[in-house]
């Protein structure tokens, strides 16, 4: 009996300790650690995520071209943006005449993106910060993205307060909504559909809604009204 319950105490310390390192990514152990683990798999990172150039060209570029096809010379900024992923594959698109900003708190995915980047000149430009703590001015970009992040995030609403904060009135937010069973393991920090975009809607956004994506991941749009809406309501 003491061997057993010797062996189901490992077991249950394991399942612990997979559950904060690797399933959660060392959100419940601070900031600090999210970012040891990012840095530590930084050199890794795009073999593991393997993403498929098509695949990012018609779900994720193509719905934001669209949404800047008015906007001349649009602004973007891509927070949380590791190793320069959607930087490059926006940068790479033939009708974007745009420049993107990359975000993120890890110097050693950035390091990567900057070697990415480089062929795009001074249309790109990264920035070593982190997503509560934007160090940009009110209005600045037409279009905010944050992908697979926010439930990384100490405070995914402070996050999220940043994101609309800088982005300019009339312009677009995405962000996306883990889901799945792993997403439900992320306690206290879950919302389903209707929860995530009532907390983009509480932030003033409009127009907002859900696109299925990934097995562990949805697509979450949203407008920041434009200045002289008849809805919009001064704070």
């Amino acid at each position: 009996m003491h061997w057993i319950a010797i062996i189901l105490t490992t077991a249950v310390l394991a399942a612990i300790i997979y559950w904060l390192l690797v399933t959660t990514e060392g959100v419940y152990l601070g900031r600090r650690v999210v970012v040891w683990l990012y840095d530590i798999t930084a050199h890794k990172y795009d073999r593991i995520k393997e993403f498929d150039p098509d695949a990012e060209q018609f779900f994720v570029i193509r719905p934001l071209l669209v949404r800047l096809r008015r906007v001349q010379n649009p602004l973007v900024l891509d927070v949380a943006t590791g190793t320069g992923r959607l930087p490059s594959f926006l940068l790479d698109a033939p009708t974007f005449n745009g420049r993107v900003v990359g975000l993120d708190a890890s110097e050693k995915m950035l390091r990567i993106a900057l070697v990415k980047l480089q062929p795009y000149g001074h249309r790109a430009s990264l920035v070593q910060q982190t997503a509560d703590r934007l160090p940009f001015a009110y209005d600045q970009f037409d279009l905010v993205t944050c992908l697979e992040a926010l439930e990384f995030f100490p405070s995914d609403t402070a996050a999220l307060q940043e994101m609309v904060r800088v982005l300019k009135p009339g312009g677009t937010l995405l962000v996306t909504r883990r889901k799945g069973s792993e997403a439900k393991l992320f306690v206290g920090r879950y919302r389903n559909v209707a929860q995530f975009e009532a907390v983009l809607t509480g932030l003033g956004l409009e127009e907002v809604h859900t696109n299925p994506w990934q097995q562990d991941y949805d697509q979450v749009f949203g407008r920041k009204p434009a200045k002289g809406d008849n809805h919009l309501t001064q704070t």
